[in-house]
Formats: C-alpha cells, structure tokens, sequence
C-alpha cells in the first residue's frame, strides 16, 4: 500500500490541563478512509495531545482502521501541528469557555502502522510520512499518507 487518505471528525476534546511541558489535551476522532486500497474503512482515534508554550503542538495518536471481515490496521503517530501565526496563550485555552478560531492548522509527522491481514503484510514493514490539517473550531481533519520505503517490500 503506498498511501492513504482519511478525512475524520472529532467527537471529544477532553481537557486534561497544564501540565509542566504546556497544556494537555486528549481528542478523539472518527471517520472514513477516502483514498487508498482501505477507501470506506472507517477511522477510530485519540490523539494525545501536548501544546507547548511556543505554540506548536506534539501530536502523539493511537487509531485503528477497520475494514471488510473483521480487517483491522492499527497505528502510532508522532508529528506536530505547525499554526502559521500566534496562538492564544495555553491559560486562555485550558479556560473551559475557550473557542477555538475558525482556523486550518498545518501538521506532519511520521506513522507506523502494524496488521494481522495477510495481504496488508507490507505496512508491518514501513513508516508512512504524513500531512493534514486541523480545524479545532469545525472539529474537522483531514490527513494523507505515503510510504516511505524506496522500493516494495516482499
């Protein structure tokens, strides 16, 4: 599989608080695979998410991908969210009457995907590179993976 597309919406932003490193946030999403040979598989996630004092944000997420007969593919990703201006400060955003802005933050980052289906046993063998957005406000996502092995894996 060279890549993948998903396009998820979020479900739940659990405030955990500002801890040490900056403010903590559990976000949880679902959707639908749009691109790829999993096109139709539906998307179950939460990301972890830090927001550091200089505004950027580490992205650390769990998700599964489910599919035709029980399929499942399950992930790791590692990335960061990269706004292109100034965000609020973490203590107005941990506020619970905080609203986010209407706003398609940037990220990228990197994913390792693991499965039991047989004819998916390539993913068991490659880190996939990510882009996508995020609009908080809107509670939209929208990612694209790609492979990033040079040659097939046999």
């Amino acid at each position: 599989m060279d890549g993948y597309a998903f396009e998820a919406t979020m479900t739940r932003v659990v405030p955990i608080g500002l801890v040490p490193e900056g403010l903590r946030l559990d976000a949880y999403y679902q959707g639908r695979m749009t691109e790829g040979p999993l096109t139709g598989d539906t998307v179950d996630g939460v990301d972890y998410l830090l927001l550091r004092r200089d505004g950027v944000g580490v992205i650390d997420v769990r998700q599964v991908f489910s599919g035709e007969g029980g399929r499942t593919v399950t992930t790791r990703v590692h990335g960061y969210l990269t706004p292109s201006g100034p965000m609020p400060p973490l203590e107005a955003m941990a506020d619970p009457g905080f609203a986010w802005p209407d706003a398609e933050i940037p990220m990228h980052g990197a994913v390792d995907l693991r499965t039991a289906a047989p004819e998916l046993q390539e993913l068991n063998a490659s880190v996939y590179g990510f882009t996508g957005t995020v609009n908080v406000a809107r509670g939209e996502l929208r990612v694209r993976a790609q492979s990033l092995a040079r040659v097939p894996v046999t």
